[in-house]
């Protein structure tokens, strides 16, 4: 015969014995192909939740730390503003200040490094240039405001 796996299991010339030996190893090949997959699939799928749940830890913490920096500044400014109309001071550019706060979206308060490659979180927990400047500036304006 050809020699094949299937050609065994066929030939006339083995035991009965013989061949339930030869079905029954199939079988466990099956299944153990069938377990291996299996155990495979689960420890993909648990890994990846382990690592989101992380990756989402890390960007909520991130999250409210630069949410916070901006709002603190975002009230201060605001104050600051309503303060100077009612004692009839100049604004400056409190109000564009305020404006550019603002429109500050979450993914420019978090440097796109993190969003990218969360490996290198402590290098990465900075905002971008542009949100850190911008909140630099207003509390450079702040602490100008306070010593007028």
């Amino acid at each position: 015969m050809g020699g094949g796996v299937f050609d065994s299991v066929w030939d006339d010339e083995q035991s009965e014995f013989e061949s339930e030996r030869k079905i029954a190893a199939q079988s466990l090949t099956k299944l153990e192909n069938a377990f291996f997959n299996s155990g495979y699939k689960y420890g993909i799928d648990a890994s990846k939740t382990d690592h989101m749940q992380d990756g989402f830890d890390q960007g909520i913490e991130l999250g409210i730390q630069r949410g916070k920096e901006i709002g603190v500044v975002l009230g201060a400014l605001v104050a600051q503003r309503e303060i100077r109309r009612k004692l009839h001071l100049p604004e400056e550019n409190i109000d564009s200040l305020v404006m550019r706060l603002r429109a500050i979206k979450h993914t420019a308060a978090i440097h796109q490094d993190f969003v990218k490659n969360a490996e290198t979180v402590d290098e990465t927990k900075q905002p971008t240039e542009a949100a850190i400047s911008l909140i630099r500036e207003a509390q450079e304006t702040l602490a100008r405001l306070d010593l007028q």
